[in-house]
């Protein structure tokens, strides 16, 4: 493709590929490269393989030089969080390779993505710090911080000589880190923006902002009937809110070994960060995989060891982390349970849901009470006029057609696998 009157070099030598989510959600890899000196952006699974089940050999990107049986021409690796559809194509990866990432990234990567069978141990990571730069021949890429699901997501700044490109991965201002988001919208001035468009199909949809979804759940616990509430151990923003929720109620929130053990791979963040030994946590030792692969660390969280009869004896004073184990104990003890959702609600349409199963055995409502890791159109909206880059790219939507008549600004739409010179 030619450049439309935007920043010009005399080589073809510079330039962008998106290998892979230009047209849908999920999966993402993108490359850019500069005269000898190729990066990659992400290395991500579609969200389909979540279903599929297949090796992750089967949703392979047609990339050279990259794969662990192949001699490795790609300089380095850079990731934008700890989600499998921008990280889960890592164990395909040629070890010599280097891997950069937040230090919550490495953390998850290295100590809770092999509970789930992905094993990494071949790959050398390197921790970005926030704003840090990194130089791989001319391009210089720098790390920015923006508020998500997870916590330390990054998006980047790429500058090759005079033309930047910035890569948002993913991104929202409505979390408990919305500040981050805000700052990085007033310091990236890009020439070429690809931007994320999740939530895009949902244009009308209303966002709560993390506090505001905190206040409704605390409303929620302090109905009738004991709380088991289902969310991602990884969302902390979730953790926080469900955390600060049982305090206000003097409840007592009880966790698995697992939830626990991800906690503390968000222990460096801050003192502010709830912990397994806080006041008004609890923990089951609930009999399952997650927690025979955590043996070692058991002994850890005895001291705070509950009971189901514990919790039976007295059910209006705790709300339960969800899990299948402790879910059946208390479905056994005909325990009056109240059913709350906290995550993405395509869950709950899944015919593997247990949670949604059990409660329509029961004849309960589930509750859905959640907020995205992603930004609305609102959000979005303002984000691209604030920045107003000479061309914006769409990436990680299935609204890409969309982005001209939503963004009121220059849009280019590639396709998977396409060369786009700079």
């Amino acid at each position: 493709m030619e450049k439309n009157n935007l920043p010009t070099s005399t080589s073809r030598q510079r330039g962008l590929i998106i290998h892979r989510a230009t047209h849908n959600i999920g999966g993402n890899c993108v490359e850019i490269y500069a005269e000898g000196n190729r990066v990659l952006f992400d290395f991500g699974l579609p969200l389909e393989s979540i279903q599929e089940h297949k090796s992750p050999k089967a949703y392979r990107v047609p990339v050279r030089g990259v794969y662990r049986e192949q001699t490795p021409q790609i300089n380095a690796l850079f990731l934008t969080h700890a989600h499998p559809d921008h990280y889960g194509l890592l164990t395909e990866l040629h070890p010599q390779i280097p891997v950069y990432a937040s230090q919550t990234t490495i953390n998850l990567l290295q100590h809770i993505a092999p509970l789930f069978g992905t094993h990494l141990e071949h790959l050398h990571f390197r921790v970005l710090r926030p704003k840090q730069t990194v130089c791989i021949g001319k391009i210089r890429v720098k790390a920015i911080p923006v508020d998500h699901s997870v916590p330390e997501a990054l998006a980047y700044q790429v500058n090759i000589g005079n033309i930047k490109i910035l890569y948002t991965g993913d991104l929202r201002n409505h979390g408990k880190c919305a500040y981050l988001t805000k700052y990085f919208a007033r310091c990236v001035s890009p020439d070429y923006m690809l931007m994320e468009g999740t939530t895009l199909s949902r244009v009308q949809m209303h966002t709560d902002t993390e506090d505001m979804l905190q206040k409704r759940l605390e409303q929620a616990f302090s109905g009738d009937g004991l709380s088991l509430i289902y969310f991602s151990a990884q969302n902390l923003d979730r953790f926080v809110s469900v955390y600060k929720a049982a305090r206000r109620l003097n409840k007592t929130l009880v966790l698995d070994p697992y939830s626990c053990f991800v906690l503390e791979q968000f222990a460096h963040l801050g003192k502010s960060i709830p912990q397994w030994n806080w006041k008004n946590i609890r923990v089951y030792f609930a009999k399952n995989t997650l927690t025979d692969h955590l043996k070692p660390h058991l002994s850890t969280y005895k001291s705070k060891k509950i009971s189901i009869q514990e919790i039976i004896n007295t059910p209006h004073q705790f709300i339960i982390k969800d899990n299948f184990s402790i879910r059946q104990k208390l479905l056994r003890h005909s325990v009056s349970l109240r059913f709350i959702h906290s995550a993405w609600e395509g869950y709950l349409t899944q015919e593997a849901n247990s949670f949604a199963r059990n409660a329509k055995e029961r004849n309960q409502e589930v509750h859905t009470l959640h907020t995205s890791g992603h930004a609305d159109f609102d959000s979005l909206y303002r984000l691209v006029q604030q920045i107003r880059p000479k061309l914006l790219i769409p990436i990680h939507t299935n609204c890409a057609e969309s982005y001209q008549a939503l963004f009121k600004v220059p849009v280019r739409i590639l396709q998977d696998g396409e060369r786009f010179f700079i």
